[in-house]
């Protein structure tokens, strides 16, 4: 393998189209029921197969990336690697960053499940079930970056539905300057303390969204505490919903902000979005890279 030539591709961002959150499980993890979406946005994942072991990396949104070994990527990487009794010498990764970190997109779960999918490619006879044991081994958003497109996810995560294709919509992102530590941490812990509000099962409440036309159609229960968690949060939606004049929503467990809607208005929002203190990124929703 160390003579063959790099394999490349994009790695997608997401967004949840719906999101409920359900109890703490004795494992540590929460019971989720989502309903997630992939966009044109994506990164660049490159294998490399001779040289030195190594995560490098280039692009806009390289900040705030790990370049060593707790990057997702490459521990995705080598618990494949581990399962299947392989051997990661002269093994590389080059991530072009084009996805904001910590910022709710899943730019970090993507970039794994492309590495692993790169490589269940580079060395094949590798089973579906050996590349999803060692996605959820890495994190709980992984499986689904394996099927991409428009999937339901339960569980943790780890249990990834495929649907039909959400019909095309345009995306325009608003990336807040900074993040918090620990983000996801503890935004499940704000939840947590709000656990009279969904002692329920999550079967028992609203069917996930499946289709979703405007922002006014998205559900995410991290909603109930993202604008107390994250800094001036609040203030930045209400400045965005003031100059585009439409309701914006949170991605995942933020702090990214999206509006979503028809063909040919994202530019438009994305105009009027101008000079406020958050990044703008046109996107779309797009479908699976990965066909079963």
């Amino acid at each position: 393998m160390a003579g063959r030539r790099p394999l490349v591709s994009p790695a997608p961002a997401k967004v949840n189209l719906s999101l409920q959150v359900g109890k703490r499980r004795a494992d540590g993890f929460h019971e989720i029921d989502t309903v997630l979406q992939t966009l044109g946005l994506a990164d660049e994942v490159r294998l490399g197969f001779r040289g030195r072991a190594a995560v490098t990396m280039s692009g806009p949104f390289v900040a705030g990336t790990p370049a060593d070994e707790s990057n997702l990527a490459w521990r995705a990487a080598v618990e494949l690697a581990r399962l299947l009794g392989r051997s990661l010498q002269g093994f590389s990764i080059h991530l072009d960053k084009h996805i904001p970190p910590a910022g709710g997109l899943g730019g970090g779960a993507s970039d794994a499940a492309t590495t692993l999918r790169l490589l269940q490619r580079a060395w094949g006879g590798v089973t579906e079930d050996a590349v999803l044991d060692a996605a959820n081994t890495v994190g709980s958003d992984v499986a689904f970056f394996l099927v991409g497109g428009t999937a339901r996810a339960q569980g943790r995560g780890d249990r990834v539905s495929p649907l039909a294709d959400h019909p095309h919509r345009e995306i325009v992102l608003f990336i807040p300057p900074s993040t918090i530590e620990n983000k996801t941490a503890r935004m499940f812990a704000a939840f947590d303390a709000l656990a009279p509000r969904h002692d329920a099962a999550l079967g028992e409440r609203a069917v996930p969204v499946t289709r979703v036309s405007r922002a006014e159609d998205v559900v995410n229960a991290f909603e109930t505490v993202a604008y107390s968690v994250f800094p001036g949060l609040g203030d930045l939606q209400t400045a965005i919903e003031k100059r585009i004049g439409e309701r914006v929503c949170l991605a995942g467990a933020g702090p990214t902000l999206f509006w979503i809607g028809n063909s040919g208005q994202g530019a438009s929002v994305a105009a009027r979005a101008a000079g406020l203190p958050c990044t703008v990124i046109e996107t779309a929703t797009a479908g699976s890279l990965w066909q079963p």
